[in-house]
């Protein structure tokens, strides 16, 4: 593994540690609850999904862990899913551990076809090369005009070890399996460089795979060079011709920690000739201090050369919704903490180009450098709080002159360590983006445990969430979602494309992994993997503006003690009104907000001397309304 050598600091806990510090902010069970969908609580049957698949099995957790995945691809064109994983070997009689196979439903997710393959099979006896596979990605290539799934061709994309896990990573696993099972053609790539593969991306008959340049696996050293893998398949041969392409994209040397990265993403437009690069890490050209920060760059011939890096300096965000800059918003969060430079983290993000040829990195955000909490020590370099921390969907729309960001949750758990037999095994957040096929709609996903703040036999256990975002419209859709919750689940990935139900709503597409037994479950035992297709409205914010015009939004922040604000967004030029009550119904305030333009307006409500519970605003025009939920603590 890459070193990824943080410093975290906290209320009570300063400098170096091996683990990151939960700060708890004093948020209680009931409260985190309560901003679950309405209320209900996350492990009650209402909210759990009957519709789950069983589909393949591997020889243990590895693999489908450890941050967002390309290990799930859906081709709405083929109504097919198709989801790569290591192989059981035990019971699929492969050679070893690191064989691959691959599940695949070509009825939109309703059955499904497990364990095909194997896709590649290395003889366990010697341990050199070709290797064992590890960590896979899988994209669909299919040829103009075929309608017909099994005449598509999956890509597998993995690195592979130089001999067992006591060896080094060794090479780089790339190739093409023609979905009827008759054809394969995979090859290893020994040429050094290769550590964890990054990220691959599929678009019609062409694939990219992203990794990055450690000629020296003991030492870890980054180069600065990115390595990107260009196929174009030729479907008469059922081959792929591949070319690599190298890449510059800097990451500042630290002193004390050498050069600290997260992992990179890799997208392109319907045309497959845009395309983007993203990293997190550190580059002082974009920011001033010693903090993580999300950057990338750019192609606009296929990926055949990249241009210089382009980026947001986070200090200088500024919420789309609210109005706020994201430093304005962590003080608010923290009560009055003096807020240094924003960071973000090494625990992945996503990335995806959106139908106006946009990219977007979905990304935690925290205080980092600079930082003083109330009562605390001001943090030093590469110091974040994950306890105080926000996923924000980061865009340009003029290309990377300017950037704008819209806050998709504040995520009270930043991640968990679950602690099985020969454990433990992190889960974070996991944040994905789902698009429809025509990019109009993009969907942010995360997982979320609610450990820090549920008590007894509550769900320990991470629950998907998404969020809406309307391209076209530049707005997020409608509140939150709890997409379900899977009682001992975890392990989520999502696909980067969604399909279109034609009735209001997408069916998103994930995977997760089952414990059944937590107090004896060893993440080196074989596991199975499921198969969930959630649908997500399109969506209330639509709804509204073409019920009455009018739209409003989830107020910002919630939970409050002070000033939160709420966005109305409208059609047409009217008369609004907004008022409060509390939960038996009492009036607290009425205002006439007037004559509001066409267009988004922001609202303030000033929460200040409200005793602490549960509220509801309202905003009326013209005889309709929309009311929602809030909270004072």
């Amino acid at each position: 593994m890459r070193k990824l050598l943080l410093a975290f600091a906290g209320l009570s806990v300063i400098g170096a540690s091996a683990q990151e510090a939960r700060l708890d902010l004093g948020r209680s069970s009931a409260m985190y609850a309560a901003t679950h969908a309405e209320g209900t609580p996350l492990n009650t049957s209402y909210n759990k999904q009957s519709s789950a698949v069983a589909i393949g099995t591997a020889p243990n957790v590895y693999g489908a862990a450890f941050g967002p995945k390309t290990n799930l691809v859906a081709n709405e064109q083929l109504n097919t899913i198709a989801f790569v994983h290591r192989s059981d070997f035990a019971a699929n009689n492969d050679y070893s551990s690191g064989s691959l196979r691959f599940d695949y439903s070509t009825d939109g997710g309703s059955t499904w076809t497990s364990n095909a393959g194997p896709i590649w099979n290395p003889n366990q006896s010697g341990y050199g090369y070709p290797g064992f596979a590890r960590y896979p990605h899988i994209g669909i290539l299919n040829q103009e005009n075929n309608t017909n799934p099994l005449n598509a061709t999956v890509t597998i994309w993995a690195p592979t070890l130089a001999g067992t896990n006591a060896a080094s990573w060794g090479g780089a696993l790339v190739g093409t399996h023609k979905m009827d099972n008759t054809v394969t053609n995979m090859a290893v790539d020994t040429t050094g460089g290769h550590l964890t593969l990054e990220e691959s991306f599929t678009q019609d008959g062409k694939f990219w795979g992203l990794s990055f340049d450690h000629p020296n696996y003991d030492v870890e050293e980054y180069t600065d060079t990115a390595i990107v893998w260009k196929g174009t398949m030729n479907f008469s041969t059922d081959t792929m011709a591949l070319t690599e392409i190298k890449a510059y994209l800097p990451v500042t040397n630290d002193a004390t920690n050498g050069k600290i990265y997260g992992d990179g993403r890799l997208s392109f437009d319907e045309t497959g000739t845009t395309g983007y690069i993203s990293i997190e890490a550190y580059d002082s050209l974009i920011a001033p201090n010693k903090v993580i920060h999300p950057y990338m760059i750019k192609t606009t011939d296929g990926g055949s050369t990249w241009g210089s890096v382009m980026g947001p300096n986070l200090d200088l965000l500024v919420d789309q919704v609210t109005g706020d800059s994201l430093k304005t918003i962590f003080s608010n969060i923290t009560g009055g903490w003096d807020i240094g430079s924003l960071t973000s983290s090494t625990r992945g993000h996503d990335m995806a180009v959106d139908a106006n040829g946009n990219p977007h990195m979905f990304v935690h955000v925290f205080p980092g450098v600079g930082t003083t909490p109330t009562g605390g020590t001001m943090a030093g370099d590469f110091v974040f709080y994950p306890g105080v921390n926000l996923l924000v969907d980061i865009y340009t729309t003029d290309g990377g002159l300017t950037w704008k960001c819209n806050i998709i949750s504040q995520v009270f758990t930043f991640d968990y360590e679950f602690d099985p037999t020969n454990g433990p095994v992190t889960e974070a957040n996991r944040p994905h983006i789902s698009m429809s096929s025509d990019r109009e709609m993009m969907f942010f996903s995360w997982f979320e445990s609610d450990t820090s703040f549920v008590t007894g036999s509550e769900n320990n256990f991470p629950d998907w969430r998404c969020q809406g975002y309307n391209v076209l419209g530049d707005s997020l859709e409608g509140q939150m979602t709890v997409m379900g919750t899977f009682g001992d689940a975890t392990w989520g990935n999502v696909a980067d494309y969604a399909f279109d139900n034609a009735d209001g709503t997408y069916q998103l597409h994930m995977t997760y992994s089952p414990i059944e037994d937590f107090g004896s479950f060893s993440v080196l035992n074989p596991i199975d993997f499921y198969y969930l297709g959630a649908p997500y409205p399109n969506n209330i914010g639509i709804q509204e503006m073409e019920e009455q015009n009018f739209s409003v939004s989830q107020n910002y922040p919630n939970p409050t003690n002070g000033l939160t604000k709420v966005a109305i967004e409208s059609v047409e030029a009217a008369a609004f009104t907004l008022s409060i009550v509390d939960i038996t119904g009492r009036t607290i305030q009425v205002r006439d907000l007037g004559r509001l333009d066409a267009g988004r307006h922001i609202e303030e409500i000033d929460a200040t001397g409200f005793a602490p519970g549960i509220y509801f605003y309202t905003v009326s025009s013209a005889g309709h309304q929309s009311t929602k939920k809030f909270i004072v603590e």
